[in-house]
């Protein structure tokens, strides 16, 4: 009997599939065969099927890779003993006392504590930490605030916190909680009879009650700080003054019931409660959740003596000072704990740094001798230059290892900080980079028009004459194209129809073109911001309300020009040109390039430089880490014996020749700089405290720097906007310098770049060009303007790299009005005032607001009214646009048109970019 196979009907019940495009976690588990390490692997296939052993070898690697890191950690990174951590306090509120106070109580917890000449400068030893107990402690108001005293006192906060920031592993935020307003307490009937106007049950305190803890100066200081990339950051919850209502003979509170003094303490609790909730959330939101550690330390000073208690032992024992050590023992252990690093920008680039525990200053030689740790990944190379912040950049003379401070010798002789072999290392001068940061002016290299406009805005070359190619042309009957033009750029004029009569130009155009004009001459350019501080207040804040104006112009009606009766727009506008396609058009990029652009560096490909410097550096870094950090010392050993030389391979002698004339990282070196003028080192100020950073290859080197930034000006402090070439201080990473940049779109999948006029609005993102030194990525970039006296933080960011061949374009648009209107043809006015005008821009294309594309046909009258013909009918009420672009370029600080005599103002505009 053949058996049953039952068949679905068409009711059978059909759901519906699941529709998540992620496999669920028990399904991607049981297809990985176990538990899966990282959701976003590296292997080719989302989920790979994987064998037991498989696992066991990958977790295996896990477990090699970060026993090596923290080895590599507690040796220094390569040092035999590890450097100090850095360890900065800034204060946010207004007393920076606190500062001073917090250092102190630290210090004094140490077992030993080594002093180097400087106040700023003190390490302390903690026995119980073992490695990790060896801290530098620095503080906000005197670490680095003698280079700024030219400064205003909040500007000088704010940028000696940016010096900080870069050298420190940890970063203590210090919040006085005692710096409360007294406000908060009014409005308690303390010791009435009414018992309802105060319930503190009820009362709660919102965040506008703890803002004050803050202060201008500190928001300031964090805001800058978290655009320029901050360390491991740790939050001190200070307490400086004793708590009201706690105290047994507070004649305060004498007065008060049992009941009203325990309603005031109650008081107090609610509010201490909630001010470390605050600055718990204040923590997490500004530094993150990695970042958002506390901790409470009491630096009150007064002790009461009725507080006095004895112990078992019959000693006399202070609660509160016993309670406060606790408290500081724990922040000790805390910050000798917790892992710590640099900013990203300083700890990952292969570039090592110094900061100095002392230096020195010989005036007869013009010597600058720098000794403390060596840190960062990469070796130090004596050949490299050295930049000094704040005093510039300079070759190194030679350097010499220097016995560490705090050494102990063992019973066995060795020793528990740094190393006591004494060696010199000496710089090839033969293999050192040139200290110029310029290029030698050849104008016939082929890379530049020697024929051009020059980079003035709407200035010309005097010229009467144009080239001889164009005689040629103009007497084969062809058309004569203005000096300077190329063959593309001027193609467009070919294109000009024979008028009425046969009447063509030949040449008067150009000719009348190529003469300079008096009148623009005469006019010269508008006033710049910068111009204005050396006018009347009056006058100053007249130009101020006149480029509020024109912003608020620009922005309601973008790019649009219009021309004068009395001017000639093909004069006014000659440099310009109309482009078809503003993404698809060709535009070169070595086309009348200004002076200013034979003098700088020129990379064919950026990107490509980069990439080959910072492989070489890593392989230094390997080739480093393969001879353990010992390269130095091994030359000093004895030599090995002929059977062993016979077997060893040649790639030793390759790696130790590799390392040549560096030193390994968290050796404890002096360095020796050359030409230090003395009175550049008389700026920095009394017992300054120094760092130094080695320059990687062509860093030195000035060309056009490009940075993404995006604009984070608080528009309630100054409504001044931001005009492009204006004079604003960037901080670049190591390097500070003034420059006057321009303002354009990042556009992407584009070879042109539109300009902006004025800074674009804040949050938004966009590009600045600047003349500055050649710096890698990724390094963070402020930019700061000074208004009335003051730095004010209008930009930050990150560089996007050097490129003088990135064409920056700035558009115009003449408008006009259509006034007889006949289906697609109109006769459009106001564009133009005379009909030269209207056949020298006969060949570009029109456009309208509506979107419709057009030509003109011929001029009509004596006035500029010209005869349009568009792709579709046009409306009455529409606007016609002529676009028309121009490439610019940045300009040095103090480049002015009177410095121009016989081409060495550029040599003079050079001498301006001052990089510290």
């Amino acid at each position: 009997m053949p058996s049953h196979h039952h068949r679905s009907g068409p009711l059978k019940q059909s759901n519906k599939r699941n529709k998540r495009n992620k496999a669920s976690k028990r399904s991607a588990t049981r297809l990985a065969g176990g538990k899966i390490e990282g959701r976003r692997a590296a292997f080719k296939g989302r989920f790979v099927a994987h064998t037991k052993a498989d696992r066991r070898h990958f977790q295996q690697q896990k477990r090699d890779a970060k026993r090596q890191e923290l080895v590599r950690r507690k040796r220094g990174i390569g040092g035999v003993a590890a450097p100090p951590r850095v360890v900065g306090i800034i204060s946010l509120g207004d007393d920076e006392a606190t500062e001073e106070n917090l250092r102190s109580l630290i210090l004094q917890q140490a077992d030993r504590t080594f002093g180097f000449g400087v106040d700023s400068t003190v390490t302390a030893k903690f026995e119980k930490h073992k490695r990790d107990g060896n801290l530098t402690v620095l503080t906000n108001s005197t670490a680095f605030r003698s280079q700024y005293s030219s400064e205003q006192p909040n500007d000088a906060a704010v940028f000696s916190a940016l010096d900080l920031c870069r050298v420190c592993d940890l970063i203590m935020f210090v919040i006085d909680v005692d710096g409360e307003k007294t406000e908060s307490f009014v409005g308690m009937s303390i010791g009435g009879s009414d018992d309802k106007s105060f319930s503190t049950n009820k009362t709660s305190s919102t965040a506008q009650d703890f803002d004050h803890l803050i202060s201008e100066r500190g928001d300031r200081v964090l805001s800058a700080m978290k655009s320029h990339g901050l360390p491991r950051v740790v939050t001190i919850l200070a307490k400086t003054k004793a708590e009201p209502g706690f105290g047994e003979d507070d004649d305060d509170f004498d007065h008060m019931t049992t009941q009203s003094a325990k309603s005031i303490r109650r008081a107090n609790l609610k509010r201490k409660s909630d001010v470390k909730r605050y600055v718990s959330r204040f923590a997490t939101t500004e530094f993150g959740v990695d970042n958002d550690k506390v901790i409470e330390i009491n630096l009150k000073k007064t002790n009461d003596e009725n507080n006095m208690t004895d112990d078992q032992d019959g000693v006399t024992v202070d609660p509160e000072a016993h309670s406060k050590k606790i408290l500081v023992e724990s922040l000790v252990r805390s910050i000798c704990s917790i892992s710590a690093s640099p900013p990203n920008w300083v700890s990952k680039l292969p570039r090592s740094y110094i900061l100095s525990n002392t230096h020195e200053y010989i005036t007869e030689s013009q010597e600058l001798k720098l000794t403390g740790y060596v840190r960062g990944i990469a070796p130090f190379d004596v050949n490299a230059l050295i930049h000094v912040p704040n005093l510039g950049t300079f070759s190194c003379k030679g350097l010499m290892e220097t016995e560490a401070p705090g050494i102990r010798k063992n019973k066995k002789g060795d020793q528990d900080m740094g190393c006591n072999n004494h060696y010199v290392v000496e710089s090839d001068p033969m293999k050192r980079e040139s200290l110029e940061n310029f290029a030698a002016p050849d104008a016939l290299d082929g890379e530049q028009n020697l024929v051009g406009f020059d980079e003035a805005d709407e200035e010309f070359h005097d010229d009467d004459d144009y080239n001889a190619a164009d005689k040629d042309i103009a007497e084969e009957g062809g058309f004569a194209r203005p000096v300077g033009w190329s063959d593309y750029q001027s193609a467009w004029l070919d294109a000009l129809d024979d008028g009425e009569g046969g009447d063509l130009d030949h040449g008067e155009l150009a000719e009348e073109l190529n003469k300079k004009s008096s009148a623009t001459v005469a006019g010269g350019n508008a006033m710049d911001l910068d111009d204005a501080n050396e006018v009347s207040e009056e006058e100053r804040q007249a130009l101020l309300e006149e480029r509020r104006k024109q912003q608020q112009e620009h922005a309601e009606f973008p790019d649009e020009v219009q021309v004068n009766e009395d001017e000639n727009a093909r004069d006014r506008f000659a440099r310009y040109r109309y482009l078809k396609s503003f993404k698809k058009s060709f535009w070169d990029p070595k086309e009348n390039l200004p002076d200013d652009y034979a003098s700088i560096y020129h990379f064919s490909s950026f990107k490509s430089t980069q990439r080959d410097i910072m492989g070489d550096m890593k392989d230094l870094v390997k080739t480093a880490e393969k001879s353990d950090w010992k390269f130095l010392h091994a030359s000093k050993s004895v030599e090995k014996p002929p059977q062993d030389a016979m077997e060893a391979d040649s790639e030793g002698d390759e790696d130790e020749e590799y390392l040549e004339g560096c030193v390994p990282t968290g050796s404890y070196v002096t360095i020796v700089l050359e030409n230090v003028k003395p009175e550049d080192y008389k700026k920095l100020g009394a017992n300054p405290l120094l760092s130094a950073a080695t320059l990687l290859p062509h860093e030195n080197k000035v060309s056009v720097l490009h940075m993404g930034l995006s604009n984070c000006r608080d528009e309630s402090l100054s409504d001044v906007p931001v005009k492009s070439k204006d004079v604003l201080t960037f901080r670049c990473g190591w390097r500070t310098w003034t420059g006057r940049p321009i303002f354009s779109q990042n556009n992407l999948n584009c070879d042109k770049h539109k300009f902006e006029r004025y800074m674009p609005q804040a949050g938004s993102f966009f590009a600045a060009s600047v003349y500055g030194p050649v710096t890698y990525t990724p390094c963070p970039v402020l930019v700061f303007r000074t208004m009335n006296g003051t730095k004010e933080l209008v930009a930050f960011g990150s560089m996007i790299g050097a490129d003088a061949d990135r064409t920056i374009v700035k558009r115009i648009i003449l408008t006009g009005f259509p006034v007889r209107v006949h289906k697609r043809f109109a006769s459009v006015k106001y564009m133009f005032s005379n009909p030269e005008d209207v056949k020298w821009f006969k060949p570009a294309g029109l456009t309208t607001k509506h979107g419709l594309n057009g030509k003109i046909e011929q001029s009509v009258g004596e006035h500029g009214t010209m005869k349009c013909l568009f792709n579709a009918p046009i409306k009455q009420h529409d606007t016609v646009c002529l676009c028309l672009y121009k490439r610019v370029y940045p300009k040095f600080a103090d480049d002015s048109e009177s410095d121009r005599e016989d081409g060495t103002h550029a040599i003079q505009r050079y001498n301006s970019l001052i990089i510290k």
